[in-house]
């Protein structure tokens, strides 16, 4: 359980810069816009970096528990929406400190800007790049508590960060200092609350994307992890044929059972034969028409007799062999479904990663069809 502490800590530490880059504007514009010393300075970052903690510590708790994922379906309204918030907040709490410093009566409407605490809860729904880091760590925690736990850690790692701001309540005595922290207040504001309302607008407005498949039934896909055995059917006298090096590498514990099968040029059918229709089986890269190769008789009719079969083939190039392969194939065999029929097969080319052009995704040699 302690672990989950440890971890956040650790994480925590290695992303407090990152943290710091995203609320630290905000944490400052709200602390250097009025006189304080650096007690109270210490105190208003305390309070601050509590109200955080509280964000953080649900987040955990409630991820721990549920697991998966968070959709982009609520993670970008939450972010964005949080960016509104705390800029309407700094915005209100500039006038708050307006008015107080001139003399005048303070609202009740605005006296609420004067809790840094809420102001910190505010900015932890800022689902910033560490917080996604901690918060696809706590997917994989068991329960709520150490769900939990792991956040705490993570505040406390990247608190460090944060309680320096403190110090520079020295510089809130002089009023020119609070004057231009004001205004640079009005300035991050400006900035989050325009970053929020375009976020939201730019995500709710947006033309659906092309690349987007619509929805399909569980029973109309295809999850390599679920299945009771996978195959790997390997040609061994083929000297670009590494299958039997990728069984050796594809040792996940999460996979399912792999069964090597080995075959030759002559004796293929027997081989083939023995793998059941429909079965997952992990292949040379020739097995799928994409791949170019120029295929020999007993190829083609190997690549003939998978499709009459139905195999869902996945068709690895091996060249340039290494480790990084088999992580290669365990990724797409564990991080997608495949549509088809209950009773099809398709085959999904893994190809080398030669000539692929940075610039252009199309250009990627792992072409699926699916």
């Amino acid at each position: 359980m302690l672990s989950g502490l440890h971890d956040g800590l650790a994480l925590g530490l290695a992303t407090g810069l990152s943290c710091l880059s995203s609320c630290g504007p905000v944490y400052a514009a709200y602390l250097f816009s009025e006189q304080r010393s650096v007690k109270q300075s210490f105190q208003v970052i305390l309070a601050l970096v509590l109200g955080r903690f509280a964000s953080y510590a649900l987040f955990g708790a409630v991820v721990g528990q549920i697991g998966g994922s968070v959709p982009v379906g609520i993670r970008v309204p939450v972010t964005y929406s949080g960016y509104i918030l705390f800029s309407v907040f700094l915005i209100l709490s500039i006038v708050r400190v307006n008015r107080k410093c001139g003399g005048c009566h303070v609202s009740r409407w605005v006296k609420f800007t004067g809790s840094p605490f809420l102001l910190g809860v505010l900015t932890g729904f800022s689902i910033c790049p560490a917080f996604l880091i901690a918060l696809t760590r706590a997917f994989d925690v068991a329960g709520p508590l150490v769900g939990a736990l792991l956040f705490t850690g993570f505040f406390l790692g990247t608190t460090v960060y944060i309680l320096p701001l403190s110090i520079f309540g020295l510089f809130t005595k002089k009023k020119w200092f609070t004057a231009i922290a004001r205004v640079m207040a009005i300035f991050v504001s400006v900035y989050f609350l325009v970053t929020g309302i375009r976020g939201l607008a730019g995500y709710y407005l947006a033309a659906p994307d092309p690349r987007l498949v619509e929805a399909v039934p569980r029973e109309g896909v295809f999850f390599a992890m679920e299945e009771d055995t996978l195959y790997l059917l390997t040609f061994p006298q083929i000297a670009a044929d590494r299958g039997a090096e990728l069984a050796d590498d594809l040792t996940h514990p999460d996979m399912p059972p792999l069964v090597v099968v080995t075959a030759d040029t002559t004796a293929w059918l027997t081989a083939v034969s023995r793998i059941p229709e429909l079965s997952g089986v992990i292949g040379p890269w020739w097995l799928d028409g994409r791949s170019g190769a120029e295929l020999s008789s007993w190829q083609h009719s190997v690549a003939e007799a998978s499709e009459e079969r139905r195999f869902r083939v996945f068709a690895v190039e091996y060249e340039p062999y290494n480790l990084e392969r088999a992580g290669i194939v365990y990724q797409y065999m564990s991080g997608f479904g495949y549509r088809c029929e209950p009773d099809a097969g398709f085959s999904f080319f893994i190809g080398s990663d030669l000539g692929c052009v940075a610039t252009d995704c199309g250009s990627c040699p792992a072409l699926g069809s699916y």
